[in-house]
């Protein structure tokens, strides 16, 4: 949450280096500022919130869209794609192993590090259930999978996962209603959204754009503020 731990003790201004949120082998996203003082002095302010948010997950059984990446797979051109989807407002439920009874799920170039991947996702789409894949798997899978089905949905990442956040609302939208109605849930939101979801029926969206964005969540109709979220406990 704090990163790095030198950077804390010091503000200073932007670096001749590239910030690298996600890891030192993130995309680079621009320059790097430390601002550590300030940045615990703003986590200090939300500690009480944050570990409040933390007891009531902690007390829910977490439910999504099943995230499929095997034990030591490689992302190829597709790496930290589970970050950018994340943020399309798709609540992933990460997985190392092959989510057969799982409701709805999302495949990545990670899963061909199962040699039975063919079979067992060809399987799962018979069975009818939402499947969205990287167009770099399905290159991967052709003639070996037939992805041409009305619940398949081949998701345009052209080797730059980052890309994703570019998207519109409105294909956003369309992306995934079919892949939460088995969750029977409801989300229209612009893109830099996340989504969390919990089996009582429980959830939270959070906003990580820098401007506020309006959502309808199960129909009811929200505005969550700039990098803020709402929560809704039952």
């Amino acid at each position: 949450m704090l990163f790095c731990y030198g950077g804390l003790h010091r503000d200073t201004g932007p670096k001749d280096v590239e910030a690298h949120p996600g890891g030192l082998d993130t995309p680079s996203v621009g320059p790097r500022r430390d601002t550590g003082p300030k940045d615990v002095e703003a986590l200090r302010a939300n500690v009480a919130e944050l570990l409040d948010v933390a007891e009531k997950v902690k007390s829910r059984e977490i439910v999504g869209i099943a995230a499929y990446k095997p034990a030591n797979s490689h992302p190829e051109n597709e790496a930290y794609i589970f970050d950018f989807v994340g943020m399309l407002g798709l609540p992933l439920a990460p997985c190392h192993e092959f989510p057969a009874d799982a409701s709805a799920a999302f495949f990545s170039v990670h899963a061909l590090k199962d040699a039975n991947l063919a079979a067992r996702l060809s399987a799962f789409i018979a069975a009818g259930k939402p499947v969205l894949v990287t167009d770099g798997l399905a290159q991967k899978l052709a003639g070996q999978v037939d992805l041409a089905g009305p619940n398949v949905r081949v998701l345009a990442v052209k080797g730059d996962p980052k890309s994703l956040l570019t998207l519109p609302e409105s294909e956003l939208n369309a992306l995934r209603a079919p892949l939460l109605r088995p969750l029977q849930a409801s989300l229209t939101a612009p893109n830099y959204v996340g989504l969390y979801l919990f089996r009582d029926g429980s959830w939270v969206v959070e906003n990580f754009n820098d401007e506020p964005a309006t959502v309808a969540m199960n129909g009811e109709r929200l505005t969550v503020e700039a990098r803020g979220w709402v929560c809704r406990w039952k």
